[in-house]
């Protein structure tokens, strides 16, 4: 019997040692536009959490992101196995070619419903707002209008810039609100063009124009004024009544090597203790409402009731015809 005992009790404590380290382990990668900064502060944040677990990451352009990732589906060997481009746009695109996997985290709940997939193949990561991104140089904060229509007057007549939507997700995004919002319209974009308004490639290069004083303002990006105000650049920025805001989203790709640390990584970024708390260090704000934020920052729930809506799956189904027309407009 006592031999019988001290079996049994072996096998338990052989179990018990085997549950102890059965931590998670191994590596995970991520490709990622949110900014090598931001994804540096995330892995370290992470790996603190989970120590023997390393996370690599790709940090590119959202365009540079997606060219890998399809680069892999065409040879049949994916290495990514979390993705985080910039717009929903591209997320559409791979769960309609069955290129997702469909995982809900626990944290989703918390994130208005749209700025997810309503079938759980994506969610939102982190918040992009537009408003007025002005020069303190060469504009007075009394004349920052508080609308967007309010850049239809001769107060800004060749002083106003934005980002090329040709390449840029986000602005493009922003056009298709514009252009389906009885208020503005394409008559907004022809308004603003007549009152002299140009393009530039990047919300970088838009920013350094007004940085330098070259122009009044520009509809820019709050995360990226932000962090140049931060640096102490001579920019500002202000939040407009008319909001126009969407989410990067996450996602898992079909074939992701190590699909449940992917699933642990993905839970991380949306922990509003872990990755959304993160985010806040470098101006950006969460889609997981609730979070701690920096004075003057809006709290995604906020942000969802007063946006205006994008339908990102028709946006996706008519990019080719919003561009074309767009460039009739500003590049005729």
């Amino acid at each position: 019997m006592k031999k019988l005992f001290a079996l049994l009790l072996s096998c338990v404590l052989l179990c018990a040692a085997s549950f102890a380290v059965a931590e998670p382990s191994g590596s995970v990668m991520m490709y990622s536009s949110a900014g090598e900064d931001v994804v540096l502060a995330i892995k370290e944040a992470f790996e603190a959490k989970y120590p023997n677990v390393q996370l690599d990451f790709y940090a590119a352009t959202s365009g540079k992101c997606v060219t890998k990732l399809a680069t892999e589906f065409q040879s049949g060997t994916v290495a990514c196995d979390v993705f985080w481009p910039a717009d929903f746009s591209t997320t559409i695109g791979l769960k309609n070619n069955g290129q997702l996997e469909k995982y809900v985290s626990p944290f989703a709940e918390k994130i208005d419903p749209q700025f997810k997939d309503p079938d759980g193949y994506f969610t939102g990561a982190r918040m992009l707002v537009f408003g007025m991104t002005y020069s303190t140089i060469a504009c007075s904060d009394d004349e920052v209008p508080a609308n967007y229509d309010g850049l239809l007057t001769e107060n800004f007549y060749n002083q106003i810039l934005l980002s090329d939507p040709s390449g840029s997700a986000s602005t493009r995004a922003l056009v298709y609100a514009f252009v389906n919002n009885e208020k503005y319209g394409w008559e907004f974009f022809e308004k603003l063009k007549a009152n002299g308004a140009e393009l530039e490639s990047s919300s970088g290069a838009v920013n350094n124009k007004v940085a330098s004083g070259s122009y009044k303002l520009a509809i820019g990006l709050d995360y990226n004024t932000r962090n140049l105000m931060a640096s102490g650049s001579p920019i500002n920025y202000k939040d407009t009544t008319d909001m126009v805001a969407m989410a990067a989203p996450i996602c898992i790709p079909t074939g992701a090597p190590n699909l449940e640390l992917a699933k642990l990584l993905y839970d991380f970024i949306l922990d509003p203790q872990g990755g959304q708390l993160i985010l806040t260090k470098f101006n950006t704000t969460p889609v997981v409402s609730g979070v701690e934020l920096p004075e003057g920052m809006l709290d995604s729930s906020f942000i969802a009731a007063n946006c205006m809506p994008i339908d990102f799956a028709d946006l996706s189904a008519t990019s080719t015809e919003l561009l074309d027309r767009f460039d009739g407009i500003f590049k005729k």
